[in-house]
C-alpha cells in the first residue's frame, strides 16, 4: 500500500469539466489531465451523469485519495450558477462514493497560491504550470490547466492554515 497522496483536481462545468490527477510523493508528478465534455445538446440530466461517471472512472483508475475542487464564482446569471452548482455536486458525490475527502477553493485562492497573485490571468497560471511540471509541449487546455492548478494548490496547502473540507 502506497503512502503517496493522489489528488484529483476538478474545475466543474456543464459544458467542460476539467480534471487533473497528480501524485505527491514527495515531488508533484502529473498523472493525467484533460477535459470531460458531455454532449452539448444532451439533456442536463445526461450531462450530469456523464460528469459523474467520468469522474468515478478517473477516481478508480488512478486510486485517487482526495479531491480538490474549484468552488463556484457567483455570477449575475442565476441559471448558470445553479447549473454550475449541480456539476460541482456531481463531482462531490463521485468523490464521496469512494470515501474521499473533498476540499474547495475559490478561483482567487488558487491563483494566489499558484502565482502569488489572486488577479493572475489564465495565461500566467498556464505558464507557471508548464514550467513547474515540465509540460513544454503538452496539450494543456484551459479547463485542464485550471484543474491542475487546483490540485497543486491543494497539495501545497500550508499545515499552519489547513484547508477546510466541504
Amino acid at each position: 500500500m502506497s503512502s503517496s497522496r493522489v489528488i484529483l483536481g476538478v474545475d466543474p462545468g456543464t459544458i467542460v469539466t476539467g480534471y487533473a490527477v497528480i501524485t505527491v510523493s514527495p515531488a508533484l508528478q502529473p498523472r493525467d489531465f484533460g477535459c470531460i465534455r458531455p454532449p452539448k445538446n444532451a439533456l442536463l440530466s445526461l450531462r450530469y451523469h456523464v460528469i459523474f461517471q467520468s469522474l468515478v472512472h478517473i477516481i478508480r483508475t488512478h486510486g485517487v485519495t482526495e479531491m480538490a475542487i474549484e468552488t463556484p464564482f457567483i455570477n449575475k446569471n442565476p441559471q448558470s450558477a445553479l447549473k454550475l452548482g449541480s456539476a460541482l455536486g456531481c463531482a462531490i458525490i463521485a468523490a464521496k462514493e469512494h470515501g474521499l475527502s473533498v476540499f474547495g477553493y475559490s478561483p482567487r485562492q488558487v491563483k494566489q497560491g499558484i502565482t502569488g497573485l489572486g488577479s493572475a490571468t489564465k495565461d500566467d497560471v498556464e505558464t507557471f504550470l508548464r514550467a513547474l511540471l515540465h509540460l513544454k509541449n503538452a496539450d494543456l487546455r484551459p479547463d485542464a490547466s485550471d484543474a491542475l492548478s487546483i490540485a497543486i494548490h491543494h497539495a501545497n496547502a500550508s499545515p499552519l492554515h489547513p484547508p477546510k473540507e466541504l
